[in-house]
């Protein structure tokens, strides 16, 4: 019998309910996104955050950072200048 492991981004949506959604720069992150990892490692603690990609909407390339606070959240977004764009959680 095969068993087959729960994708991702699947789990993320499950444990951490707040989501935001970064845009992906023209030719990468870069170096930034080292970063990113580093400041999430020291404020927000190793497995109290995720990435994953996010589907490619209107030729954008871009990735889900996953938080358990709003302000967890927030605070990345001031830290990294990230624009801010409100949308409604998707219902199963």
């Amino acid at each position: 019998m095969v068993r087959r492991s729960i994708p991702g981004h699947v789990l993320a949506e499950r444990f951490f309910p707040v989501r935001v959604r970064v845009a992906v720069p023209i030719g990468g992150f870069g170096r930034q996104l080292d970063e990113m990892h580093g400041w999430l490692n020291l404020h927000a603690g190793r497995g109290h955050f995720a990435l994953h990609g996010a589907p490619n909407t209107l030729g954008i390339e871009a990735v889900f950072f996953y938080f358990e606070s709003a302000a967890m959240a927030h605070a990345f977004m001031q830290r990294f200048s990230c624009g801010v764009a409100v949308v409604p959680a998707r219902t199963a």
